[in-house]
């Protein structure tokens, strides 16, 4: 069960004796703990933002929609917890995540684990493991010519493989990724460079499937996943130089690999939105500069996918994408942490990235990355942990034609 302040459970209140220390979550934030899209809407309209910290995973709520009163900082236990944690949200508004912790007898000594959170403010089920799909510690030996789709494509495999076959340790796997589609299946994916991209699926009768195998031996961080509103999901595997699309060709069919893409990108930089009917956007940072590029792998008829630069440049780790109408129009609204370690925000037509974007700080210095979500009436509310481990917001100003924020709340 959560664990609250003494002040916030007797009054139903924000509290002033947290129970964490702002200091650790701001340093989890910091220290990349906190998952990509931290803030979510319910489906009571209630916004609910999740965090880190060494003990566990963090929350706090709104105490009714569009309110500037939340509860919170809760937080929820989980022993051994390694730190570092990713969400995502289905159809019915049932929020889950993945983790993973430290168990002694399990596979390496870690093991996968999952939980979900099924109503806004209510208590998070139990964390259950679902296995480690990196059982051996050993180097797994290389696959046939052929069999892997990340090699060959915009990727030099052979300095990878020179570091693998040296003898040294694998590095440990990447953020553990949940993916669920429109049937209420649930999709566990992650990664390990030197192995590759692996899966389970829970379908929706609750039965576990077998682990699968989505090549990529030399992929770098965690698969990038997208579900559209249809309920489609599909991934990208990235590697240096590029990643391979997976993705289903019906909501609870198999993954299938797509294709491919080159590009370079900073290592853990990946975001991706349903920019269209079906259609997803991925973003990332190009090395060069750290400037935001656009990509679509899936472009409109008679359009070539093609990499779409949308400036950004000095900024750090994914950005985080919202859509909204600004002056009638349809818009992408992008957060990112800019150079100076405060948010930034830039906007721009939907899937017109040639209009360019101009980008705004909106912010003071934030711990990790800010996050963005739309509220109860569909105002873009943005979200940030401060130096001090505490939760801000700020909502859009919706009597403003253009893209304007009120004045920033502390709300935890």
């Amino acid at each position: 069960m959560a664990r609250r302040g003494r002040m916030e459970a007797d009054r139903g209140v924000t509290s002033s004796a947290a129970a964490v220390p702002g200091s650790e979550i701001a340093a989890a934030a910091d220290g990349g703990s906190a998952a990509r899209s931290w803030l979510r809407l319910g489906r009571d309209g209630r916004l609910t933002a999740y965090a880190s910290c060494a003990d566990g995973l963090v929350r706090w709520t709104e105490s009714a929609p569009g309110s500037d009163i939340w509860h919170g900082p809760d937080l929820f236990p989980v022993e051994g917890w390694a730190g570092r944690f990713t969400l995502a949200q289905d159809s019915n508004g049932f929020v889950w995540f993945a983790g993973t912790r430290h168990r002694e007898g399990a596979p390496g000594g870690r093991e996968l684990i999952i939980a979900t959170q099924y109503q806004t403010g209510r208590p998070l089920g139990d964390w259950r493991a679902v296995g480690n799909p990196f059982p051996e510690r050993k180097r797994e030996q290389g696959r046939a010519p052929g069999q892997d789709h990340s090699q060959g494509h915009g990727q030099d495999p052979g300095q990878e493989q020179a570091g693998a076959e040296s003898g040294a340790p694998l590095p440990p796997p990447g953020d553990p990724i949940v993916l669920p589609d429109g049937t209420g299946a649930l999709h566990i994916l992650s990664t390990r460079f030197g192995v590759g991209a692996r899966g389970r699926t829970r379908r929706a009768d609750g039965a576990w499937a077998n682990w699968a195998d989505y090549q990529g031996k030399w992929v770098r961080g965690a698969v990038v996943p997208l579900v559209t509103a249809q309920g489609r999901a599909e991934f990208l595997v990235t590697f240096r130089g590029g990643a391979s699309y997976w993705g289903q060709d019906m909501p609870g069919s198999d993954f299938r690999w797509l294709g491919r893409m080159k590009a370079d990108a900073v290592e853990g930089t990946y975001s991706a939105y349903e920019t269209g009917a079906g259609t997803g956007t991925y973003f990332w940072r190009h090395p060069a500069d750290g400037g935001v590029i656009a990509y679509r792998p899936q472009a409109r008829p008679g359009v070539a996918p093609a990499l779409m630069p949308l400036g950004g440049a000095g900024g750090v780790g994914p950005v985080d994408v919202a859509r909204t109408r600004i002056g009638g129009y349809d818009c992408t609204v992008l957060l990112q942490r800019g150079a100076e370690g405060y948010p930034e925000i830039a906007a721009y037509p939907t899937e017109g990235e040639q209009y360019g974007t101009w980008w705004a700080p909106v912010g003071d210095r934030c711990a990790g990355l800010p996050a963005l979500s739309p509220d109860a009436r569909g105002a873009v509310t943005i979200a940030m942990i401060d130096m001090d481990g505490g939760l801000l917001i700020a909502r859009q100003d919706q009597t403003d034609p253009g893209l304007a924020f009120g004045p920033w709340c502390r709300v935890g």
